[in-house]
């Protein structure tokens, strides 16, 4: 089942771009849209507005007004404890930059920002993505001499969420190979990780690598492409929410009436074999 949302309140010009979160609210039961818009090179701060699933529309956000010196590079949430979380650049009085994050939490629907150790916020250099590995904020940053040249790939984890000293590296994965990682999903099972990205400039592929063996393993095959699908990270959970209500509940009642029915007939079918059964 799917449903379109309303037309946003914020209009997007072309000096505009959009930030978007998605999650749940478990306190009232609800699904939110976070949308914010901010100004393409400039110290500005965003405008945001949230749409709610149970009143079908979208409110404006207040106190974003805080976060004028936080860009975003890339719009890709990592859901965690109910919150969006963005890898963000903090610009600094003097220019420079240094990383954070900024988190949206959709119960009490304040944005907040959560520090990273210096170890890593000062290297705005690299290449960096964030996202949740085995419930645990993940953070991981390209290490490279040059924009198409990777030497290695660190992935750190967050212990204890929410303190910043609890960041703890994993390991680091040599690159010199030729590979590049591009979405990431870890297997706790095995402790591989499932990644794909292109090999020496050739078409991307599908593989795992083995952090105690450093082995990358191709497992492309008839049925996995990595050019079809894998595109991006994202986690599913199964709800029985409905996003059309009253179509639905018209939908559920006649489903359950026509069960009623079927059961009806079921059981005039059982006690006729059951009269003819006494009856011989």
């Amino acid at each position: 089942m799917s449903m379109t949302l309303p037309q946003p309140r914020i209009d997007v010009p072309g000096n505009k771009y959009c930030i978007y979160g998605f999650g749940f609210d478990h306190t009232s039961n609800d699904y939110k849209v976070l949308r914010m818009v901010h100004v393409y090179y400039a110290v500005s701060p965003p405008q945001a507005e949230l749409y709610k699933l149970r009143t079908g529309t979208w409110e404006t956000l207040t106190g974003a007004d805080n976060f004028g010196k936080y860009s975003v590079p890339a719009n890709m949430q990592a859901f965690l404890n109910g919150a969006s979380h963005w890898l963000v650049l903090h610009i600094l009085a003097s220019g420079s930059r240094k990383r954070g994050i900024v988190l949206f939490d959709m119960c009490d629907e304040q944005l907040r920002v959560m520090k990273l150790p210096d170890n890593i916020r000062l290297s705005c250099r690299v290449k960096a993505r964030l996202g949740v590995s085995g419930g645990l904020l993940s953070f991981m940053e390209y290490n490279y001499e040059r924009q198409d040249v990777n030497l290695s790939c660190s992935i750190w984890l967050m212990k204890e969420y929410g303190v910043a000293e609890s960041w703890t590296k994993q390991f680091t994965i040599d690159l010199k190979a030729g590979w590049r990682f591009g979405e990431i999903f870890c297997f706790r099972n095995n402790e591989k990780i499932l990644a794909w990205n292109r090999k020496n400039g050739k078409e991307s592929v599908l593989f795992l690598y083995d952090p105690k063996t450093h082995r990358f393993i191709n497992i492309e095959g008839p049925g996995i492409n990595a050019k079809d699908y894998l595109r991006s990270n994202s986690t599913l959970v199964e709800s029985l929410v409905l996003l059309d209500k009253e179509n639905s509940m018209q939908m559920c009642q006649t489903c359950l009436r026509k069960c009623q029915l079927c059961d009806s007939k079921k059981g005039k079918k059982r006690r006729r074999r059951h009269a003819r059964a006494r009856e011989g």
